[in-house]
């Protein structure tokens, strides 16, 4: 290859970033040997983007969206103006416009760095690649030749919204439980209710922390329970812009099989469904794609062969819930694979701060060690230089999402009745 380029973040080898923090680097080109190019381009962008294919009778449509978060150009080397236009050109009796490319330059032989600066919107969304779409954050380097393709390379990076459980409502914290009812049909008779509950001690965790669930079966049918199933489950929605259509996906993040209940019994299971890396939360950051979390309990009926299912809404963050009311703030500083010094804000640098400056969080106490970062198990690795040509370096990219050591509160309370399934969520 005459041109190698590496694409470095300062002091951020995994390039993982939180909104509204500031992405630096630097851009290193090493040439074999004279290169010639028009201009080098570098484009920091971030967007949404859905599609996928539904069949309607004998046709296939195609639906797609699409939404902007980021976009930042700049040349590290010559300028926007690659191409003289020549107006009112006259051959064969025919006048139009002739394009003639202007000037090359060159890239001389060595090593050539150059750094740059992005400051990321506070509102953006967090990274995630799925099946029908992705959220994805791009540095692109463009050799631009406008006499032969051009050459590109891609580094995607991470950015994390700050979904803080401190700040969500105050009913995640205390212990909850959601219920069903069902009875089923057996010839001219009805059989007794199946009754099922799910309790857990709170509604927001993040990756790292285990759920402990609780299930109670009481089974006054005729009719054995031959498996309870409890699963940690992610709703994925993805819409299309022109025309307007919704696709949800669900994965299953989590899940524990656990015992049977015989006819006229009832039981009580305790299981734990453990959060891996996993995209937090995202309602409003994406009107393309959204995220949201709910436990599912799963009677299946032996004799019958169908499940019954109860569910739980859940919020998976990035911010775990601190053990005390005080406030804390959006990361200051950037996180790394190894550690990050975040300290708490005191209370009278909140009130020096700007109109409209993005808040900073605490996240480093004594009793909270660092996260790790780790890729997501259950969602896509994908190829970021798909759809384009004359492309180098990585292709394959996977976001990193913080994963935590803490412990979870035990179902020591009584639950109160709080638990719907989100709706929402169907087209």
């Amino acid at each position: 290859m005459v041109v190698h380029c590496d694409i470095e973040f300062d002091q951020n080898p995994t390039g993982t970033y939180y909104a509204g923090q500031l992405v630096s680097g630097k851009i290193v080109l090493k040439c074999d040997k004279v290169k010639e190019a028009k201009a080098i381009l570098l484009k920091i962008s971030g967007s949404a983007e859905t599609l996928w294919s539904e069949r309607h009778f004998s046709t296939r449509r195609m639906y797609y969206g699409r939404e902007d978060y980021l976009s930042s150009s700049t040349y590290l080397m010559g300028s926007e103006q690659s191409k003289t236009i020549i107006h009112n050109c006259l051959e064969d009796g025919f006048c139009f416009n002739k394009i003639f490319p202007g000037p090359k330059a060159s890239i001389a032989v060595g090593v050539h760095t150059y750094t740059f600066a992005c400051q990321l919107p506070y509102n953006c969304p967090s990274s995630f690649e799925g099946v029908h779409g992705h959220i994805r954050y791009t540095v692109k380097v463009v050799l631009q030749r406008p006499w032969k393709f051009d050459n590109v390379y891609n580094r995607a990076f991470t950015v994390l919204r700050v979904t803080d459980l401190n700040f969500e409502s105050p009913q995640i914290r205390i212990p909850s439980t959601s219920e069903a009812y069902k009875t089923f049909c057996c010839g001219p008779c009805t059989t007794e209710p199946l009754k099922m509950e799910l309790k857990v001690p709170q509604t927001g965790y993040v990756p790292g922390q285990n759920i402990p669930v609780q299930g109670i079966v009481i089974n006054n049918t005729n009719m054995a329970v031959s498996e309870v199933k409890f699963m940690l489950v992610m709703l994925v929605r993805y819409t299309s812009n022109k025309p307007h259509r919704i696709n949800v996906q669900r994965v299953a993040v989590s899940k524990i099989k656990s015992d049977s209940v015989l006819r006229y019994c009832t039981r009580a299971m305790k299981e734990e469904l453990h959060v891996p890396a996993t995209p937090p939360t995202c309602i409003q950051g994406s009107s393309v794609i959204q995220i949201v979390y709910q436990i599912e309990m799963y009677c299946k009926m032996k004799s019958l062969n169908k499940t019954q299912v109860v569910t739980m809404p859940v919020i998976i963050g990035n911010v775990p819930l601190a053990n005390n009311t005080r406030r804390f703030n959006v990361i200051d500083e950037q996180p790394t694979s190894s550690s990050r010094d975040i300290r708490e804000v005191p209370s009278d640098a909140d009130e020096s701060k700007e109109v409209g400056s993005p808040p900073t969080l605490d996240l480093s106490t004594p009793n909270m060690p660092p996260p790790s970062y780790e890729e997501s198990v259950h969602t896509q690795r994908s190829n970021i230089n798909e759809g384009e040509e004359h492309t180098f370096g990585p292709s394959e990219f996977a976001p990193l999402y913080p994963v935590f050591n803490i412990s979870t509160p035990s179902l020591d309370q009584t639950p109160l009745p709080m638990g719907i399934e989100n709706k929402s969520f169907s087209p």
